[in-house]
């Protein structure tokens, strides 16, 4: 009897792990309570080499507005040059850091933005 529940513990620690370290939970949380803040991409980034690390990563700093009209400038990186002329949602921590990035299309956007109100 004893068995079945050490088995089914090993089973849900297991389970439990396997969620908190996948990278889909990782990117849940990066998002989850964020300010959202939208960019349109009109400066090809900097790039960067960070130390022993191969793989090259850009630097924006771009104008940002929330829905309200908020603007900020956002500085943040990303692992590819992003694409000229393409809108952005940025998720900001409550330090103004930029936590995630997502490309959406122009219909996605707040109406406030939308209506070509984005700097």
């Amino acid at each position: 009897m004893k068995r079945i529940y050490v088995l089914s513990l090993l089973a849900g620690v297991a389970f439990a792990a396997s969620v908190l370290l996948s990278p889909a939970f990782n990117s849940l949380l990066n998002r989850f309570g964020k300010d959202q803040f939208y960019v349109y991409v009109i400066d090809a980034g900097k790039r960067i080499l960070p130390g022993a690390v191969v793989k090259e990563i850009y630097e924006y700093r771009l104008p940002a507005m929330d829905e309200s009209g908020e603007q900020k400038t956002l500085t943040f990186t990303a692992d590819k040059q992003l694409s000229l002329d393409t809108y952005l949602r940025l998720y900001v921590s409550s330090a103004n850091k930029v936590t995630a990035w997502e490309e959406v299309q122009q219909q996605e956007l707040p109406n406030r933005i939308k209506n070509g109100n984005l700097p």
